[in-house]
């Protein structure tokens, strides 16, 4: 057990290492984490996603992309944020229809780079294929987005925020099955995946700073 936790540690201390360093190569150079993740562009256009393409990665089978739009639930400062998302694993086996990705959690920044909130979403935000919290927990120890050119620290900062974060985002993926749980047996279940009045169903706290320090590491 103890080896174990001491693995974690170590790992969770890697992680640290990696986002809080990525972060400050960033502002050593003038740019924050919300700039670096627009890939050059000048301004974020509402909606727009950035990059153009998103980024993939088919061997871990994730992607992500970064983009600005409003919401009631949305953070006053709020510049942007992260949608993460796995793919390629459909069910119904061979010729399954609908969208084959699902969102696994979205990581707000500040006009700074600094993370505010993490969140999750209705079915509809994303018009993703709904899978159930067990496999988005199983998911998120090995979430990485392996990728080159001027996104790859992007998405190995994205990559260490998530492993620092797992509990805090298992919990809350978990409360958004609660939540829409509830919300289906009022309105019934494909009526509450519709719903244009609930966007943002859980979110938690993603300060990377105040974190680290009550990990101990």
């Amino acid at each position: 057990m103890r080896a174990q936790e001491e693995l974690s540690r170590h790992s969770l201390l890697a992680a640290a290492q990696t986002a809080l360093g990525i972060q400050l190569r960033y502002a050593r150079a003038g740019i924050g984490l919300a700039g670096a993740a627009m890939a050059g562009a000048r301004e974020c256009e509402p909606l727009r996603h950035y990059p153009a393409r998103d980024v993939s990665d088919a061997a871990a089978r994730t992607r992500f992309y970064y983009h600005a739009h409003t919401s009631q639930r949305c953070p006053r400062n709020e510049h942007g944020h992260f949608h993460l998302f796995g793919y390629g694993l459909a069910h119904g086996g061979p010729g399954a229809s609908g969208p084959d990705f699902f969102h696994l959690a979205g990581l707000s920044l500040d006009a700074k780079g600094q993370a505010l909130r993490w969140f999750t979403t209705n079915r509809w935000v994303t018009g993703e294929r709904w899978v159930a919290a067990q496999r988005i927990v199983k998911m998120l120890p090995q979430f990485e987005v392996h990728t080159h050119g001027r996104l790859a620290p992007v998405a190995s900062w994205l990559g260490a925020m998530v492993r620092l974060f797992a509990p805090q985002i298992a919990a809350m993926v978990r409360e958004r099955d609660a939540v829409l749980a509830l919300h289906g047996a009022r309105l019934g279940r494909e009526a509450a995946f519709e719903d244009r009045t609930l966007d943002v169903v859980t979110e938690c706290p993603a300060g990377l700073a105040a974190h680290v320090r009550q990990l101990g590491l």
